[in-house]
């Protein structure tokens, strides 16, 4: 991070040439109704400021440019006011002394301390970070124009440009913890133009935020934090590598504070798998930058996920890697590609794939295929003569990710798109084959069934669906075996509940213990016999049980 020069703001003004005066009154700043921040309750022996505080003083902190404050305002009772800016508050004593944080030392933006953060760390580019805050015109107004403090913590990655930039380069200064005042001049927030009509033009904004914490920023694809980063050179420009970009990397792996690979490679992103670049790498470099250097740290699942011998890592072990981007020359995106473009690139496309998956690396050769998805599925513009060549390319490209994600386990998306082949050949061997297995390994062994027979009846020759028909009866056969013990086990349990509960009722056809029977009761009784009854019959026939208790008593 760079380094902030602290200059402070004194009554004669911020610099010679911004002819601003600033100052902080009072000892607290308030919302409508509660007190956002109290200094009362906070410890501030450690604020590096000449604090004073006027318990005496209803107002809120007041802050404000002197040129455009009328000192004998009178706040409005219908808002939360920033502070006032008056000579005469210096006098009183009750200056605070605020710090330059911009590296040019232009007044953009000044800082107060309010209450102190904990240890030495601050957050880097790219953490998420948490915070409230409450933030105030500093016009004649004065007025509260936002606040999350009644609500959930603002979140965002620190220096990419989501919020203001006065923000960025306001809570890159703050600790975990800390609580500060912040005066935002235009060119810092919205510019000369302001935000209308929250904000108007030319208009200084004054902030309370409080920082809560910081996370490494996760850019894993579940958000489960398989893959986080943390920034040490944010690199430059704005543009980051796409899918295909021919990319130059430098990688440090680590573990366990062991060194295990230094080296620099080269490949297609999208393609690392090719030259043993690890999935959380791979997925890492799409938010990189130019000359960006970060520290990546992956688990298993896109590292090494059953450990490597080569580099002595177990399996499950998370691992760090001080990833730098040397050069990267961004591919084609497919809307900039022609008709004749988008073929070609589904024929290399298709031949990588199948290379990929002759190598066994699934994913990758997924990635391929869906690329020939991509330029030709929703392309307009193929000509006649061509429509037989786009059709065989997806109907490949359909096959093949059903295949992929069988082997993936994802059984869901392999039926989807086996039923995308059938759709343009409803006849296809492989598609009703594959989609029979992700039936039956997804337990739906009836289904299956119907799609292996229909395999045999087409292809009578297909040893695969003839055993995988047996494999499914099979399975039928003990799945109904189960079902069938099940059932009797609920059909005694729910004859005991039951008969407990004829124990509380009649003994013999129309006479109760205790008092005399009522009309009302014995329907009721009836009523609940009978629900009983037709309770048990619907298991007793699931189950194929013919033979009913004979302690059921019939109406």
């Amino acid at each position: 991070m760079e380094s902030c020069a602290e200059n402070s703001i004194s009554s004669t003004g911020v610099n010679a040439s911004s002819e601003t005066e600033y100052s902080i009154v009072e000892n607290k700043i308030e919302d409508s109704n509660n007190s956002v921040y109290d200094c009362e309750k906070s410890d501030t022996s450690n604020v590096d400021a000449n604090l004073s505080l006027d318990s005496k003083s209803p107002n809120a902190s007041e802050v404000s440019d002197s040129s455009n404050v009328d000192a004998n305002a009178s706040p409005d009772s219908e808002s939360q006011n920033a502070s006032e800016v008056s000579d005469s508050s210096e006098k009183e004593g009750n200056v605070l002394e605020m710090i330059d944080i911009t590296p040019e030392n232009s007044a953009g933006v000044m800082k107060q301390v309010i209450k102190p953060g904990e240890g030495d760390e601050f957050p880097g580019f790219g953490d998420r970070v948490y915070v409230h805050y409450t933030g105030w015109l500093l016009n004649k107004e004065n007025k509260m124009f936002d606040s999350n403090r009644k609500d959930d913590k603002l979140e965002f990655n620190l220096g990419r440009g989501v919020v203001i930039k006065g923000w960025d380069l306001a809570v890159s200064t703050m600790k975990k913890g800390e609580v500060a005042l912040f005066i935002i001049q235009p060119q810092y927030a919205y510019g000369d133009a302001g935000y209308p009509p929250a904000i108007p033009a030319h208009t200084p904004l004054l902030f309370e935020i409080e920082l809560y914490e910081w996370k490494l920023d996760d850019i894993s694809p579940k958000k489960d934090g398989s893959i986080l980063r943390k920034v040490i050179d944010k690199g430059e420009g704005n543009t980051s590598p796409n899918e295909g970009s021919e990319v130059k990397v430098k990688l440090v792996g680590s573990f366990e504070d062991r060194i295990f690979e230094e080296c620099e490679k080269e490949f297609i992103l999208g393609e690392g798998c090719s030259v043993n670049v690890i999935e959380g790498i791979e997925h890492a470099l799409y938010k990189f930058r130019l000359n960006e250097t970060s520290l990546i740290y992956v688990k298993s699942k896109y590292g090494f996920e059953k450990g490597s011998e080569e580099f002595n890592i177990p399996p499950d072990a998370t691992i760090t890697y001080k990833v730098t981007l040397l050069s990267f020359a961004k591919a084609k995106e497919v809307w900039e590609m022609n008709t004749d473009e988008k073929f070609e690139k589904s024929k290399v496309a298709k031949y990588k794939a199948i290379e990929f998956l002759k190598a066994g690396k699934c994913k990758a050769a997924l990635r391929q295929f869906r690329w020939i998805l991509a330029c030709l599925e929703k392309e307009p513009g193929v000509p006649p003569e061509s429509q037989k060549d786009r059709k065989d390319l997806l109907l490949s490209a359909y096959l093949n990710i059903s295949l992929c994600l069988l082997k993936m386990e994802n059984y869901v998306d392999a039926i989807k798109f086996c039923d995308k082949a059938l759709e343009m050949d409803p006849e296809n061997e492989k598609a009703l084959y594959r989609r029979g297995q992700a039936k039956m390994f997804f337990n739906d062994c009836e289904e299956a069934l119907e799609d292996f027979k229909n395999v045999q009846l087409l292809y009578p020759e297909n040893k695969a669906a003839i055993h995988a028909t047996f494999i499914c009866q099979e399975k039928i056969k003990k799945q109904k075996k189960k079902d069938k013990t099940v059932y009797n086990k609920m059909f005694e349990l729910f004859m005991k509940q039951d008969e407990e509960r004829m124990k509380n009722m009649k003994t013999e056809t129309g006479v109760w213990e205790g008092e005399a029977e009522t009309a009302e009761q014995a329907a009721a009784y009836k009523s609940e016999t009978q629900r009983l009854i037709e309770r048990n019959n619907n298991f007793l026939r699931d189950a194929n049980v013919i033979e009913i208790s004979n302690t059921v008593t019939n109406f």
